[in-house]
C-alpha cells in the first residue's frame, strides 16, 4: 500500500491536495484498489490459497494502469501538472 501510505503522508503534513476532479479520482480508485488488493491477501485460505488470485491480477492491472508503476513521488507530481492544464 505504498501509494496510500504516501498520499496519507502529504495529506498529514499539507492538508488536502489540489487536484482537479479527474485526478482526485484518480487518488481515490488507486487507494481503494490498493486496499482491495491488501483485504484480499488477507483473507486467503491456507486450503485454497489460488482463490482470488484472478480478481487480484484484475486490480492489479487496473492499479498499474492508474499509476504506471511510477513511485509515488512522480505519480503526484505528474498529478498536479495534470491538474494545472
Amino acid at each position: 500500500m505504498i501509494y496510500t501510505k504516501y498520499f496519507a503522508g502529504i495529506l498529514n503534513e499539507h492538508g488536502s491536495l489540489n487536484l482537479n476532479s479527474d485526478q482526485w479520482r484518480r487518488v481515490m480508485n488507486i487507494v481503494y484498489l490498493e486496499g482491495s488488493i491488501h483485504s484480499l491477501r488477507s483473507i486467503l485460505d491456507p486450503k485454497n490459497p489460488y482463490k482470488f488470485d484472478t480478481v487480484i491480477f484484475k486490480y492489479q492491472k487496473r492499479l498499474t494502469d492508474l499509476t504506471g508503476n511510477q513511485n509515488p513521488e512522480n505519480l503526484i507530481k505528474e498529478m498536479y501538472i495534470l491538474s494545472e492544464n
